[in-house]
C-alpha cells in the first residue's frame, strides 16, 4: 500500500512539473511582450505627460517606469493569448482532435475557433480590466492600483459588462484572431517549408560545424 502511495505520488509530482514547464514558457513570453510594449501602450491610453505625472506622483523606479502601469493586467492578456496559440491549441488538437480528420486545413480552421471563442474571449476581460485599472491608477493624480478595488467597482456599476461586451469581444477577434490564431497552422505548415534551405545555407556558412 505505500509502495503505491509513493509511487502515485511520484507520478502527481511529475505530471506537475512537466505542467510546470508547459506554463512557464507562455508566462514568460507574456511579461517580456508587456515589459516591451506596456508601458507605450499607457502612453497612448493616458498621453505622454499625464503618464510621466503619475509616475512622479507614484515616484517609480526605474523597473516600475520601465514595465509601466497596470502591468499585471497587460501581461496576463498577453499570458492568455499566448497560452492559447502554443499551448492550448497545439494539446487539444493533438489529444481530442479526430486522427482522421487532421490536416493543415483543419487545423488552420481548429486553431481561429480556438482562438475566437477561446482565448479572446478570456482576454478581452483582461484587456477592459487593464484598461479600468489605468483609469483607477489616474485617480488624485496617480495612486497605486488594487485591482480587487478595480473589478469591485467595475461590477457595481456596469456589471458583467465592464469586462464582457459582444462589440468588444468582436472587434479584439477581428484585430487579433487573423494572425495570432493561426500561427499554431503556420509553424507547423508553413515555417517547415523553409528549413532545408536555412539548414543548407547554415552547413554552407559554417562548414567546419557539425
Amino acid at each position: 500500500g505505500g509502495g503505491g502511495g509513493g509511487s502515485l505520488f511520484g507520478d502527481v509530482m511529475v505530471r506537475a512539473k512537466i505542467a510546470a514547464k508547459i506554463l512557464m514558457a507562455p508566462a514568460l513570453s507574456g511579461a517580456i511582450e508587456s515589459v516591451v510594449a506596456n508601458r507605450a501602450e499607457a502612453q497612448r491610453f493616458y498621453g505622454i505627460s499625464k503618464l510621466s505625472a503619475v509616475e512622479a506622483q507614484l515616484k517609480w523606479n526605474v523597473a516600475a517606469r520601465t514595465c509601466g502601469p497596470a502591468f499585471v493586467a497587460n501581461s496576463s492578456r498577453n499570458f492568455v493569448m499566448s497560452s492559447t496559440s502554443f499551448v492550448i491549441t497545439p494539446l487539444l488538437f493533438k489529444t481530442y482532435f479526430p486522427v482522421e480528420h487532421r490536416s493543415e486545413q483543419s487545423l488552420f480552421w481548429f486553431g481561429l475557433g480556438v482562438n475566437i471563442f477561446g482565448g479572446n474571449v478570456v482576454a478581452i476581460t483582461q484587456q477592459a480590466l487593464w484598461g479600468r485599472a489605468l483609469d483607477y491608477g489616474a485617480v488624485g493624480g496617480g495612486r497605486t492600483i488594487r485591482y480587487a478595488h478595480v473589478v469591485r467597482e467595475g461590477l457595481q456599476a456596469e456589471g458583467a459588462s465592464a469586462f464582457f461586451t459582444v462589440p468588444k469581444w468582436f472587434s479584439r477577434v477581428l484585430m487579433n484572431a487573423p494572425i495570432q490564431g493561426t500561427l499554431p497552422w503556420f509553424y507547423n505548415s508553413i515555417l517547415p517549408l523553409g528549413e532545408g534551405a536555412f539548414m543548407r545555407g547554415a552547413t554552407s556558412a559554417y562548414p567546419g560545424d557539425r
